[in-house]
């Protein structure tokens, strides 16, 4: 008799037991030998088809903060070497690219700007088994601007420390509140304040959400803090002390990290440094200041480096935005000064409005391009327009003039992407108290946001002393 298809698989019962373990050993080794076929398979299937995008990392709040932030682009299998000629950038931004295994790493030259959709698109990616083509690409939203200001209280009622969306209109927290606050410095969680009564200051770190206080060490003695700045990457912050009876201001670092001891920064000579003014290099650990007999140098905010002197100028006007560059002037000339081989280059300004301005304050966006107030003579020298000028050293672009002649520009600052300008205004007819120690302002001052990009206002409000 033929036997049919189901006796083939007739129940083991009707089988001796070695022929029972025979046939489930045949069965395991056809599964087996399925799935391997299955994996064998996709696995041409995949390398045949290129590289797929898995997953993308990039910090939205870094890449606006600092430069030198990186996107990574992880793939499903090893990738060949990319050049940079492969990736585009949507809107433009500098970059660099870098290849290690399954990963492709953009790296940003410089930060990016608030609150903008950027697509990055690797074109040609091949795996290192087999050059067949793909397409990586993913699209990201930085952070939108967050605004940092003091508005000072009126008839003896405390100051307020604000922060607010700058776009969209949002709500104004007021963070924190305190008699005379006259510096801050915000970091992730937390910011900085100082307040003092006019001959003891007091440095406080308060949460953001303004719940928690906590008072940090200053230097022994009565003193006050006259220049405040920090290094967000490096949570260290920096402030000049001038103590009870002295003429002189002492320069000292306060890591916030760790046992928190104020430390002074100290000469080559080993002696703590009495500084006319300095600032705080971004995203490098450092600061650059200008000594009592008007020498500039780059300290190591860790203190394990020595000095580096760069020269002696009359003026420190300040760190460029990208960290590499400072501006300083002698009696004559202004320069651009590299802060990796102290090269100092000539700034070539340029005429405002067809003429010879006087220039004032300034900030270094970026190589070549800068944010400065200018005073333009008018009616023969006998009055003065106060302006703010982009000027790249090929023309200046007036970004922001004063609404009326009443109105007066009191001081500026720029975000640190270099995308907004903050001009602070008020009237003549405005009374300023003058006993605040640092950066006294009128009663009704008022900050106006400008794109610098474009010279569009953006945002008003009442405050001074914006950051970001």
């Amino acid at each position: 008799m033929t036997p049919t298809s189901t006796d083939l698989w007739a129940a083991d019962g009707d089988l001796d037991e070695a022929d029972r373990h025979a046939r489930q050993r045949r069965r395991f080794v056809a599964l087996v030998v399925a799935l391997a076929l299955v994996c064998t398979v996709f696995g041409v299937l995949t390398h045949l088809q290129g590289p797929k995008l898995t997953d993308v990392q990039v910090d939205t709040t870094a890449v606006v903060d600092r430069s030198g932030q990186q996107l990574r682009l992880f793939a499903n299998q090893p990738v060949a070497h990319v050049d940079p000629e492969q990736v585009t950038i949507s809107p433009v931004a500098d970059f660099r690219v870098q290849t290690s295994g399954d990963v492709v790493a953009v790296e940003f030259a410089d930060r990016l700007r608030y609150g903008t959709d950027y697509t990055v698109t690797v074109q040609g990616v091949s795996s290192v088994y087999q050059a067949r083509d793909a397409t990586l690409r993913t699209t990201f939203s930085t952070d939108p601007a967050v605004t940092w200001r003091v508005v000072h209280g009126a008839e003896g009622t405390d100051d307020v420390l604000e922060r607010a969306s700058l776009l969209g209109g949002g709500d104004r927290t007021a963070v924190w509140s305190a008699p005379r606050i006259q510096a801050f410095e915000a970091f992730d969680t937390a910011v900085a304040v100082v307040t003092d009564d006019g001959e003891q200051s007091t440095l406080s770190l308060v949460s953001d959400d303004g719940v928690a206080a906590e008072t940090l060490p200053l230097p022994d003695g009565t003193g006050l803090i006259t220049q405040l700045g920090a290094d967000a990457a490096t949570t260290t912050l920096a402030f000049s002390w001038r103590p009870q009876g002295s003429e002189q201001e002492l320069l000292y670092t306060l890591p916030l990290q760790g046992q928190r001891a104020v430390a002074p920064v100290l000469s080559l000579s080993g002696q703590p440094v009495s500084v006319l003014d300095w600032a705080v290099v971004p995203g490098q650990a450092s600061l650059v200041a200008q000594a009592g007999d008007e020498q500039v140098a780059v300290y190591d905010l860790t203190g394990t480096a020595p000095p580096r002197p760069l020269g002696t100028f009359v003026a420190l006007q300040g760190v460029s935005l990208d960290g590499r560059g400072i501006v300083a002037a002698t009696a004559l000339q202004a320069f651009r000064v590299d802060l990796a081989t102290g090269e100092q280059t000539p700034i070539p300004f340029s005429a405002v409005d067809g003429g010879t301005p006087y220039r004032g304050d300034l900030v270094a966006v970026a190589a070549t391009e800068y944010v400065q107030q200018v005073a333009v003579p008018a009616d023969g020298g006998a009055s003065f327009t106060n302006l703010i000028v982009f000027d790249d050293e090929q023309e200046a672009r007036v970004l922001f003039r004063p609404a009326g002649e009443s109105s007066q520009i009191e001081g500026f600052s720029v975000s640190p992407n270099g995308q907004y300008l903050a001009v602070e205004t008020a009237s003549a007819d405005d009374s300023t108290d003058y006993s605040y120690t640092i950066d006294p302002v009128p009663q009704g001052t008022t900050t106006t946001v400008v794109d610098v990009e474009t010279g569009a206002v953006v945002a008003s409000f009442t405050g001074h002393a914006a950051a970001w």
